[in-house]
């Protein structure tokens, strides 16, 4: 970065909430609010007009989807090189975890933790880290992610959607095996297929989705059911109500 203040334009559709969060942000003297919205739409004339080193952005706004008004403005990497996320909902934790943004609060957030998130933002110019480019972003949160952030141990670790072999159902959950580990995740099945690309994923069964490009070799098991065999080893079944999918993958 070739300045020492951080540009900061506040994105946040609640008076309040964006009110508390400027008052947090002047509370800091290297930091210069350059732009406040409450809009998708207002977001973006906002990025257009005022450059910034970092946006606070609510993830859930009116108007205008926030990550189609990023990638419709079309920025450098080094116009917005990092977010903070902020929303009230605790369900879109995991979604902005699977992006390299700094942090993800959930208000209310106090001074203190708003001041973490800016320290880490801090933290990244000093070390001169480059920017997360606005396309790697919208892909990363979009409906078909190629990487995804998941908990292991304490922490949580990024992963290669495409390294995915299959992913099986496990109540309120869902385990993924992933080059001879795995990981619990906590999204059901169905909310993984919706954003897995249904040309690389499949699901064969209402427990199971598989990486098709991991299969070896699918068997007759019985008159209507199929066993799915993968490069690992690993059998899986293609249930009859799914039976459908090996038409489609013959040729």
């Amino acid at each position: 970065m070739a300045h020492e203040r951080i540009r900061v334009s506040v994105a946040e559709d609640d008076l309040l909430a964006r009110e508390l969060i400027v008052t947090y942000l002047k509370a800091h003297h290297d930091v210069d609010v350059v732009g406040q919205c409450q809009t998708g739409d207002e977001l973006f004339e906002r990025l257009a007009e005022a450059p910034a080193d970092l946006i606070v952005l609510d993830i859930n706004m009116p108007g205008r989807d926030v990550f189609e008004v990023l990638a419709a403005a079309g920025l450098a990497a080094d116009s917005v090189p990092y977010v903070v996320f902020t929303t009230a909902y605790d369900k879109y934790a995991i979604r902005a975890f699977e992006v390299n943004a700094l942090d993800f609060l959930l208000k209310p957030f106090t001074a203190t933790r708003f001041a973490g998130a800016l320290e880490r933002v801090r933290r990244r110019f000093r070390a001169h880290s480059q920017a997360q480019p606005i396309s790697q972003l919208i892909d990363d949160l979009g409906r078909r992610p190629k990487r995804l952030l998941v908990p292991a141990g304490p922490g949580l670790v990024p992963i290669a959607v495409a390294d995915i072999d299959w992913i099986k159902a496990e109540r309120d959950y869902s385990r993924l095996y992933v080059k001879g580990r795995t990981y619990l995740v906590s999204r059901i099945l169905t909310d993984l297929e919706a954003r897995l690309d249904a040309e690389q994923f499949a699901r064969i069964h209402r427990s199971a989705i598989v990486n098709v490009s991991r299969i070896s070799e699918v068997k007759p098991q019985g008159s209507q059911r199929f066993r799915v065999i993968l490069h690992d080893g690993t059998v899986l079944i293609l249930s009859r109500t799914r039976a459908q999918l090996l038409r489609d993958w013959k040729i």
